[in-house]
């Protein structure tokens, strides 16, 4: 069941096991996975329908109905500016994940992912509730323990 509660997250990310992975992690820290798109023009579409406050994109995914992922985040940035993307990739390029972080992004990640800190640091910075949800998830699983 999803925390209605969380922070609205939209995933697009092409690869399955990715967006398995991706919806895990996030939905621990305290976001809710509205929906997931596999190519850019599912995430544009769902992007526009859903209102994510949150947005997970991949930067190497085919392309679909001319629309990129590069098209798709400055799509994001023009429509709705306040809107958190974090930018996933499987490359290093520094100079790539300047570009985004300087036009908008709140974070850069690698895969395979390795710390998942860095990126609950910053959530929390921008979305204080997330941990206190979490607090109360962990308050509520301790208690229903008992």
């Amino acid at each position: 069941m999803d925390n209605q509660n969380g922070i609205r997250t939209l995933i697009v990310e092409d690869s399955i096991p990715t967006r398995r992975m991706l919806r895990a992690r996030l939905e621990t820290l305290g976001c809710t996975i509205v929906g997931e798109a596999e190519n850019p023009t599912q995430g544009l579409k769902l992007f526009r329908e859903l209102g994510p406050q949150i947005i997970t994109l991949d930067l190497i995914m085919p392309q679909v109905d001319e629309l990129n992922t590069e098209g798709l985040f400055k799509i994001i940035r023009e429509e709705k500016p306040e809107t958190s993307v974090i930018v996933i990739s499987s490359s290093s390029k520094a100079l790539t994940a300047m570009n985004y972080i300087s036009q908008g992004a709140i974070a850069y990640l690698e895969k395979p992912f390795v710390n998942f800190d860095q990126l609950r640091d910053k959530l929390d910075f921008l979305y204080p509730q997330m941990s206190s949800q979490r607090g109360n998830r962990a308050s509520a699983s301790s208690g229903a323990a008992r």
